[in-house]
């Protein structure tokens, strides 16, 4: 893996050498920096990694001068010209040949004090990755947000401007989580409609709440109640038409010829229907008047 800073300290300095290290990773520097390091000796990783590295940053202090790793590293950092970058953690110079490089001063910084010497360091790291205006960006406080998004359309390529895009893709990527209440109140509604019912005189409700799925529960009350009713009314018909048709064909009656029966009770048989074309003999031959007493009304 490639590293922009390979950070080298005594293990005496350790606390300090962390707050540089988180200060760096905040303005996206790749440092490499062994935090569990417990010996003075330069292993092959630690050489491979330097090696990888576009910076070999040394701290110096009296504690340093004592390591052997720090000395180690730094001659592996001077023996790459443009590689090396010193730091004086107290007022310490490094001896030679190391005197003659640049020494960039942060004593006395603090998680809450931060030396000039620090942001020539920075300055000169970015530089060496191609990086500007890192001085301006670090002047930004917390609510300082309109002139960091300035910055920041202003460095694209930047590692700074990178991070923040791809953190805004992560937000609107992420699906935001409903909260506790809202969950909550959309349960209530959904009990509330599952249990609305036609209320009967008195008060109550006809059927009492359901409580399972409406989407499914409600349909398939519905669908049962319907067929239900449905057939119950169906089926009495079909028994009546059935039992209709069968009693018709078992009592089914023969037809009385009309010259047979009277069609009132003490009536006389009616006349047949003389053919077309001839006359009733009563009617050619009337019965004779019966005279009698003549009445005179007065």
């Amino acid at each position: 893996m490639a590293y922009d800073v390979f950070l080298v300290s005594a293990l005496e300095d350790r606390e300090i050498a962390k707050l540089i290290t988180r200060r760096l990773r905040a303005l996206k520097f790749k440092v490499r920096f062994d935090q569990k390091q417990t010996d003075d000796t330069f292993d092959a990783k630690d050489a491979r990694d330097s090696a990888n590295s576009q910076s070999v940053l040394v701290l110096w202090s009296e504690n340093a001068l004592q390591s052997d790793w720090v000395r180690a590293a730094a001659s592996v950092g001077h023996s790459r010209p443009g590689t090396l970058v010193q730091v004086s953690l107290d007022d310490t110079e490094p001896y030679a040949p190391f005197d003659a490089e640049k020494l960039y001063s942060v004593k006395g910084m603090t998680s809450r004090t931060t030396p000039e010497g620090f942001f020539e360091l920075v300055e000169e790291l970015g530089r060496r990755d191609e990086r500007t205006d890192l001085r301006a960006w670090m002047g930004y406080g917390s609510k300082d947000e309109t002139q960091k998004a300035a910055w920041l359309l202003a460095h694209p390529t930047d590692p700074l401007a990178l991070a923040a895009a791809k953190k805004k893709q992560r937000k609107l990527a992420e699906k935001p989580a409903p909260a506790a209440a809202a969950a909550g109140a959309a349960a209530l509604a959904a009990n509330s409609i599952r249990s609305v019912r036609p209320a009967a005189s008195g008060g109550q409700t006809l059927n009492p709440p359901i409580k399972s799925n409406p989407s499914t529960s409600l349909l398939k009350m519905s669908d049962d109640t319907d067929m239900g009713a449905g057939w119950g009314m169906l089926i009495p018909i079909v028994i009546g038409i059935v039992g209709m048709l069968w009693l018709a064909t078992v009592l089914k009656s023969e037809v009385v010829p009309k010259s047979t029966l009277p069609a009132i009770s003490n009536a006389t048989v009616v006349a047949p229907v003389c053919p077309t074309g001839e006359v009733p003999r009563a009617l050619l031959a009337p019965p004779p008047l019966e005279t009698g007493p003549i009445i005179v009304d007065e």
